[in-house]
């Protein structure tokens, strides 16, 4: 699937739950950014999620998303928001190595998510 074809499925949501992880892999970061935003959403989480979300996860710096955050910042934080349990052990597992500064600004992003109602 083409760059353009992935956002437009995205932004009008025609995308399906399987080719999310194709998204997910993507070079784009604004197509990973708002495919993350969609696993978010509709809580979707299987096994290539995860290995695809934990490849993402230590991308902290240079690849910002919007405001403080990196793409990094919204993969760990979306291993917790998508309630399966393989997710939130490799949560856990990413967590404990992360610097103050960054635990602080995955902790807010899912705070912030919560309270929009997006989970």
């Amino acid at each position: 699937m083409e760059h353009n074809e992935m956002l437009l499925r995205l932004k009008n949501d025609s995308i399906k739950n399987d080719e999310l992880c194709d998204c997910l892999n993507s070079k784009n970061s604004n197509i990973v950014g708002q495919t993350i935003y969609k696993v978010i959403a509709r809580a979707y989480c299987d096994e290539f999620v995860i290995k695809a979300l934990t490849r993402i996860a230590p991308l902290l710096n240079g690849y910002k998303v919007m405001g403080p955050y990196q793409l990094g910042h919204l993969a760990i934080a979306t291993l917790f928001l998508v309630n399966n349990k393989s997710a939130l052990q490799r949560f856990k597992q990413i967590s404990n190595d992360l610097s103050d500064n960054d635990k602080f600004l995955v902790d807010n992003f899912i705070k912030g998510m919560r309270e929009k109602g997006d989970v």
